[in-house]
């Protein structure tokens, strides 16, 4: 096992992200004697079985049977890898990660993300500043009225105004000590051909982007009524910071809601998701100039079951439902899609008809195989334009197979869809389903260059580790040297790699090995804090705990304990080298003289069992009734 980054970083940023602050930010969290519970995110929790653990920095939920740390928790709220969640969580508390080898940026060189957060938080409250206060900023005040935005929206959502100026940023960037090449980095200012720079955003309304941690990383500016030049809208550029095909508009403010409601409403404009949130609906996010994608539905596969995808009602709408359809196929997500009557876009249809209406529509919105088949059975009489519905059914077809029957995705939900719709479209195009089937097993057998996908493969790939997944042994030993990091040097000498069954025990012994190396500490936050593998994590924390609660039944000394444990070990070591000699001999799957030096080794194993020859030395008889049984004997007490 190596580890990404070294210890004393992670140890930092680990020290400076205090858990119930980190976890206390998503959830809501209820003291409970010195430490805090909340309601799993993970499951249907309907009392709080997610345990934050205050002294010991780490969470636990008991159902679900995963824990950890800090960066655990965000590997497993956003599906991070634990080089992401260490940075997200070195920026939070702004600490500056030491530059790759081979970087030229020099040591003392100041954090380029850092000043490109502050000239965007800047930016951000000069602009909100502008639209509040000047009187350039009449007459976007009164267009937002005009929209029913409120107050409250505005101040809560940062909206601002862009002065119709080329050089305001330029000239006022200077007294914060912002330099033009960092305006530029954030995607506010334009590099002029022949020197200089300008402003990007010039007499627009300005709506702050924002990540997770309510940072503002980008802005929307939409040009004002009467504005004759600029497109309706442009978006920051893509940034070190901001990436559109992976952020949702209004995400920091719904992420809570999107958790609560298992579901997410996905919307086109920026003012349908403010006056959504105005109503109430503050699921709602929308996307940032692009189609809805798959980065969007990782992202939306932690907080909830289901998305709803809301297209404006007129035809643009309508077409813009056929290029995220091949998506939902293979979204490990329910995604279904609502049009509004009309031609009506969100913002509009909530304020005249309002939240319970909106809600009704959604409680009806069909998924995406649905969706589709009442797009291409539209306008026309299948039973006599034969031609439309041939083109209808093949369609169809050939969109449903772009999923394998053979489930290389693992999409049950998929399938049992499939199979609801099969039918439907043999009865409305009057077309045996039998021939249905035929057809879409010949078309999926033309997707020879099929490929798994890569994310399919990762989510497979993962398995959650348990206890039960290691020998007692290794159990025993793993459970011995957390509770006991006194004698994990002393283990880590006695017990040979080739012990060692589980791969999951393997690495956290390496784990304890490359610490005792580096003479660093082996107490329980020093390895939980180097392991990178959330899973591994998880699996320590667990074991944390059972070790702990046995501790109240056993009075053996830890060194006694490695003893026996170790001895008995080594015993079944030599069972299995003796019952693999056996099989070879049995086998006849050695040479003569081979077989005659196995043969006389299992004489001397059996002479040693029978006390025929004297034991050797180092190996001593343990006593009658051993720790390790003790412990097992305890093992009903620890939490299910």
């Amino acid at each position: 096992m190596s580890f990404t980054y070294d210890s004393d970083t992670k140890e930092r940023v680990r020290a400076a992200t205090d858990i119930v602050d980190l976890i206390g930010s998503r959830l809501e969290l209820r003291r409970q004697g010195r430490n805090y519970v909340a309601l799993c995110p993970w499951h249907a929790d309907s009392r709080p079985s997610l345990q934050i653990n205050s002294e010991r920095q780490t969470w636990k939920c008991w159902v679900c049977d995963i824990g950890g740390d800090v960066f655990s928790y965000l590997m497993q709220d956003e599906g991070l890898s634990f080089p992401e969640a260490l940075k997200v969580l070195a920026e939070r508390a702004g600490i500056a990660l030491a530059a790759k080898r081979g970087s030229r940026r020099p040591p003392d060189a100041p954090d380029v993300k850092a000043e490109m957060f502050r000239a965007l938080a800047w930016a951000d409250d000069l602009f909100h500043q502008y639209l509040l206060e000047s009187s350039e900023g009449e007459a976007a005040r009164q267009y937002l009225e005009g929209r029913g935005i409120t107050a409250e929206s505005i101040k809560s959502f940062g909206i601002g105004l862009a002065p119709d100026s080329w050089s305001t940023l330029v000239d006022t960037g200077a007294a914060q000590k912002l330099s033009p090449h960092v305006l530029e980095s954030a995607g506010m200012v334009i590099r002029r051909d022949r020197g200089g720079y300008y402003d990007r955003f010039r007499n627009r309304l300005m709506f702050p982007i924002r990540d997770r941690e309510k940072r503002t990383i980008a802005f929307g500016g939409r040009i004002l009524p009467g504005a004759e030049e600029g497109a309706k809208y442009i978006n920051s550029p893509e940034t070190r910071l901001f990436q559109k095909s992976q952020q949702l508009y209004g995400f920091d403010l719904a992420h809570s809601s999107v958790r609560r409601a298992k579901q997410a409403l996905v919307m086109e404009g920026y003012t349908d998701v403010i006056v959504a949130h105005q109503c109430g609906v503050e699921n709602s996010v929308a996307v940032l100039g692009t189609a809805l994608g798959q980065p969007h539905l990782k992202l939306l596969r932690h907080y909830c079951d289901s998305v709803v995808l809301l297209l404006d009602g007129d035809e643009a709408g309508q077409k813009r439902s056929d290029d995220v359809l091949e998506l939902f196929l293979h979204a490990q997500i329910d995604v279904r899609v609502l049009t509004l009557p009309d031609g009506m876009d969100p913002a509009d249809f909530l304020l005249q008809h309002g939240r319970d209406e909106l809600h009704e529509l959604i409680q009806s919105a069909a998924d995406a195989l649905e969706f589709k088949m009442r797009r291409v059975s539209r306008g026309f009489d299948p039973l006599v334009d034969t031609h439309r519905a041939n083109q209808a059914v093949e369609e169809m077809l050939t969109l449903l197979a772009k999923v394998p029957h053979s489930g290389l995705i693992s999409n049950d939900a998929f399938r049992l869809r499939q199979n609801q719709v099969l039918p439907r479209l043999a009865r409305k195009f009057s077309i045996p389903e039998d021939v249905l089937r035929q057809r879409l097993t010949a078309l999926r057998n033309r997707q020879s260059r099929y490929q798994r996908r890569p994310e399919a493969d990762e989510n497979n790939a993962k398995r959650l580790l348990r206890p039960g997944d290691l020998s007692p042994y290794e159990r025993e030993l793993l459970e011995l040297i957390i509770v006991a990091p006194q004698v994990a040097p002393m283990a880590l000498e006695r017990v040979q790699s080739g012990w060692l069954e589980c791969d999951a025990a393997r690495q956290m012994l390496d784990a304890y090995q490359q610490l005792e190396f580096g003479g660093q500490s082996l107490e329980f936050e020093s390895v939980l804090v180097a392991l990178e593998d959330s899973s591994l994590k998880s699996l320590l924390v667990t074991l944390h705990e059972q070790a702990n609660a046995k501790l109240r039944y056993t009075s053996v000394s830890p060194d006694e304990r490695l003893r026996v444990l170790t001895h008995r070990m080594g015993e079944r070591q030599d069972q299995l080298r003796r019952q693999r000699q056996e099989s070879d001999l049995q086998n006849s799957q050695i040479s003569d003289q081979e077989e005659l030096a196995v043969l006389q080794d299992v004489i001397r194993q059996a002479r040693l069992r029978q006390g025929l020859v004297d034991q050797p030395a180092a190996q001593d008889t343990p006593q009658t009734t051993s720790p390790a049984d003790d412990v097992r004997h305890t093992e009903q007490s620890s939490p299910d």
